[in-house]
């Protein structure tokens, strides 16, 4: 992979310097490529239907625009080549691009460099997928009915974080009928947005952010000139508005990847661009203007429990009704990501004195540390009237939030050695180890390691450790440790029927898995089933221990063959191999040639690390196994 970047330019080096990721990220802008990965290309030109993108007006102000098919179908962006992209979109009046296209269609070219920087986000709102890049605009051309030809020179493509899209079904509208009902170019002092304006940033649960990064002569060689294009999203009203003055927007910054190129440009720029989508309506909101990052106490001052936030004093607007020519489908309702937060209300907002929280809590009843780093904690739910059944099912997660248990990160300059301490929601997804099928959830379990520097686990730990009681004896806290659950998520779960599957795990990855074979065995009358687990560990004798209770309570009904491989010296253990259920150790890594034998099984499950997932991907497409075939469960 060619690398796009020469390092992380000065904006983007102090804001992780602010927010105590700088150790932790200073290699990371290698990830970012030059080129177009053959998926991504395949995700720009066949599932997409939209891409939001930045653009500079004559200004230098960034502006965030929709760019669509002619009636919004998929298709509308072709790849020559990894590093080309080109779009033919519809552009309505209003929108920022249709300005740009004119400079292009009117001059030829565009003798600004700066004009010419493009960002975009491939973004699969059904799927939670999305691809950035940026490059260069090569060419407009304008074709007939308002659509025109863009040819894009692609030099940064980076895979993006999706945790806080909130899914949801579009269909074309082809029949969209854009009207300005605003357009200030420039918005006075004291000029106040109107409140329907007001009143659709705070409906908003996406927003895209367009920014711009600005050479300096004596750096543009290392650090060139480029847009960017990102996501944020919450839940409705994650966005606020200061009455105060009715043109200052907030937008809390939420844990992500840590890069912070958003927040990079912001930092070095003072610029940024926030558009907003209605997919019921097809209404779209500009918004450019000035903004700063604030962190720490400072943050805390204008938003409580958040101490991270992007403030956007706006400068102009642009405000079109019925304009995008998508719609979410009738019928169909918005599946909210369960990483966001509840919403913070600004520090001058009477509801943020009301805000107590009033979600379900769950408290942890004991836990049993197995190794020094593995522990399994059991938290009981208490009933929650008035809301939903907690269900979940095997192989799903549970996401909590441990804010009032731990409290909001305090403000440091510097914590380059545990960097989760700031800017953390306190916000934590694990995969339940227990099963609890077809009935309401009153306790659960989670098979947790500790995280290097983590905030969340080291708190647990920490609370284990202070008990000395040795390993493998439950503790019960000493005092109350408590978490509200923020929901349920994944589609990577057990289903009713015959199991014909390949499971794969990588270390801890194998909690899901567990959390089947408990199913398995509860099963009455149990399904037929044939499967295989492969395990790659580092602790093998902790994983046999897991797994051998669990392989006995099965019934010969389900076949299973575990196999185990491990790099480390191979436990004496007396493993079960007869019946149905076998296991097997091996030494070292997965071979190569394991894989052909598993081109025929119907389902394949794999849960690890990012890179022993992509090994374990590229290795089964190697034997034949199509890619629909497999299925991934994310570490996010």
């Amino acid at each position: 992979m060619a690398v796009a970047l020469q390092g992380w330019h000065p904006g983007e080096v102090a804001i992780q310097r602010q927010l105590g990721f700088e150790d932790a990220v200073r290699d990371s802008w290698q990830v970012v490529s030059k080129d177009m990965p053959p998926q991504h290309r395949i995700f720009h030109t066949s599932n997409l239907n939209f891409i939001p993108v930045t653009t500079i007006d004559k200004y230098g102000r960034p502006w965030a625009s929709i760019m669509a098919g002619p009636g919004g179908e998929i298709g509308f962006v072709q790849s020559p080549s990894p590093r080309e992209l080109t779009i033919t979109a519809r552009l309505w009046d209003g929108d920022p691009l249709l300005d740009t296209a004119s400079s292009w269609e009117n001059s030829q070219s565009i003798n600004s460099k700066q004009r010419q920087l493009i960002a975009g986000l491939g973004i699969e709102l059904s799927t939670r997928r999305r691809n950035k890049f940026a490059g260069k605009i090569k060419n407009v051309r304008p074709l007939i009915n308002s659509n025109f030809r863009f040819d894009v020179n692609v030099n940064q493509a980076l895979g993006n974080c999706p945790k806080y899209i909130n899914v949801r079904k579009l269909v074309p509208f082809p029949s969209a009928r854009p009207k300005i009902l605003y357009r200030v170019e420039s918005l006075r002092p004291n000029q106040r947005l109107p409140q329907d304006v007001i009143d659709f940033i705070l409906d908003a649960d996406t927003v895209f952010v367009g920014s711009v990064y600005k050479s300096e002569r004596s750096t543009a060689a290392k650090f060139p000139s480029h847009a960017g294009m990102n996501a944020r999203g919450g839940l409705p009203g994650f966005l606020r508005v200061s009455s105060s003055d009715g043109q200052t927007i907030v937008m809390p910054d939420y844990s992500g990847n840590r890069l912070m190129s958003t927040l990079g440009n912001i930092e070095a720029t003072r610029l940024v661009g926030f558009t907003i989508v209605s997919f019921t309506t097809g209404d779209v909101l500009y918004l450019t203007g000035t903004a700063r990052n604030v962190v720490g106490q400072d943050a805390l001052d204008i938003m409580r429990r958040q101490s991270a936030l992007t403030v956007m004093k706006v400068s102009g607007f642009t405000f079109v009704k019925d304009a995008m020519p998508l719609r979410q489908e009738v019928g169909t309702g918005v599946e909210r990501s369960p990483y966001s937060p509840k919403v913070k209300f600004l520090n001058e907002e009477p509801e943020a004195e009301t805000d107590s929280g009033d979600g379900r809590k769950c408290i942890l009843e004991n836990a049993m540390q197995i190794s020094d780093d593995l522990a399994i904690f059991k938290f009981k739910v208490p009933p929650h009237h008035g809301g939903e059944k907690l269900r979940i099912r095997p192989g799903q997660a549970i996401v909590l939030d441990f804010m009032d248990w731990i409290g909001p990160p305090q403000y440091r300059h510097m914590s380059s050695e545990k960097p989760s301490a700031l800017n953390d929601d306190r916000v934590r997804t694990w995969t339940v180890s227990s099963a609890h099928e077809d009935s309401e959830v009153t306790w659960f379990e989670l098979t947790m390691r500790e995280v290097k520097g983590g905030a969340v686990t080291g708190a647990l730990f920490d609370m284990l450790r202070e008990s000395n009681i040795p390993l493998g004896s439950k503790v019960t806290p000493v005092t109350e440790v408590t978490a509200g659950t923020v929901g349920i998520t994944g589609d990577f779960y057990l289903g009713q029927n015959h199991v014909n599957a390949l499971w794969v795990a990588g270390g801890i990855g194998v909690t899901p898995f567990l959390s089947m074979l408990s199913a398995l065995s509860m099963r009455h009358p149990p399904v037929e089933s044939n499967i295989t687990l492969a395990l790659a560990t580092r602790e093998p004798d902790i994983m046999i221990k897991q797994l051998t209770p669990l392989l006995a309570q099965l019934s010969p009904r389900i076949s299973i063959r575990v196999d185990i491989f491990t790099s480390v010296k191979i436990p004496d253990f007396c493993l079960p191999k007869k019946g149905t259920q076998q296991l097997f150790m091996h030494e070292g890594r997965i071979p190569i040639d394991y894989w052909s034998q598993f081109a025929e099984y119907k389902d394949i499950l794999i849960c690890g690390p990012g890179g022993f997932g992509d090994s374990v991907v590229e290795s089964l497409q190697a034997v034949g196994v199509p890619l629909q075939r497999i299925q991934r469960e994310g570490f996010y």
